[in-house]
């Protein structure tokens, strides 16, 4: 059992799961894919070699399509009065956060993000068995729930986990099975901090609104806002990222 709940990421990331799904499949095992409430984009990218994809009515699925990242803080510098200059010997030298990417560049990541969308289509095609032209019809970045996603032939099965995972039995010719669930054990004291929390949770607003200074506050709304570019890691900047999808997990993963 594969259970997928994410949008997305590093394109790099996502091409490395695929590969240990199939080598599970070459193994001889059946790999089944059960979405969550969100499957989309890197996160069809790992499920689409599945044996059998099971989702929920209303997963968000689909965002089959690929972009590259690269921050810039050029013009945020040149507002308070830092700019940076150099000499370089090649037509890519000095490539960086501080200045506008060079022609060069911009024209290597395009080729790169080309390719990178080609491949998506041909990963999908192959494990959904459609040709690439009829992928590329659903693909384009745009998200499906998962009753559409059934309809045109992105997932198999419409279900829960538990579904899924008898599905998954039958597959592997299970007699009888129970199912277990491996999570990290999570330490006394967090546990007791998240009960007393829940039991008052105004305490936590107090403390935020009273007793933490103002700018300490900005500072963390900023923070929040930024977390995502910790994100941007893959080490071609190209990703599989349901962009519109982030609001419901503040991240990509």
């Amino acid at each position: 059992m594969l259970r997928v709940n994410s949008p997305g990421g590093s394109a790099f990331a996502s091409e490395l799961i695929r590969q240990e799904v199939l080598l599970l499949k070459k193994s001889g095992k059946p790999v089944v894919v059960s979405m969550g409430s969100l499957a989309a984009s890197g996160g069809y990218w790992i499920s689409a070699n599945a044996d059998e994809i099971w989702a929920a009515p209303a997963t968000i699925t689909g965002s089959i399509g690929i972009f590259a990242a690269i921050p810039n803080f050029e013009g945020t510098l040149a507002r308070i009065g830092i700019n940076t200059d150099g000499v370089g010997t090649t037509a890519l030298a000095g490539v960086g956060l501080t200045k506008p990417l060079p022609e060069k560049v911009k024209a290597i990541l395009q080729s790169t993000i080309e390719n990178g969308y080609e491949r998506f289509l041909n990963i999908v095609a192959e494990g959904r068995g459609m040709t690439v032209e009829q992928v590329h019809e659903i693909a384009q970045g745009r998200v499906w729930t998962g009753k559409d996603a059934l309809e045109i032939g992105l997932v198999d099965r419409l279900g829960t986990f538990e579904d899924a995972v008898k599905s998954a039995a039958v597959l592997a010719e299970l007699g009888d099975y129970k199912v277990e669930f491996w999570e990290d054990a999570v330490p006394w004291d967090v546990k007791l901090i998240a009960e007393f929390m829940e039991r008052h949770a105004g305490i936590g607003e107090m403390l935020r609104t009273q007793i933490i200074p103002p700018q300490n506050i900005l500072l963390a709304q900023i923070m929040a806002s930024l977390s995502i570019f910790s994100q941007f890691n893959d080490p071609n900047h190209a990703y599989v990222l349901c962009i519109p999808c982030l609001g419901e997990f503040g991240d990509g993963r």
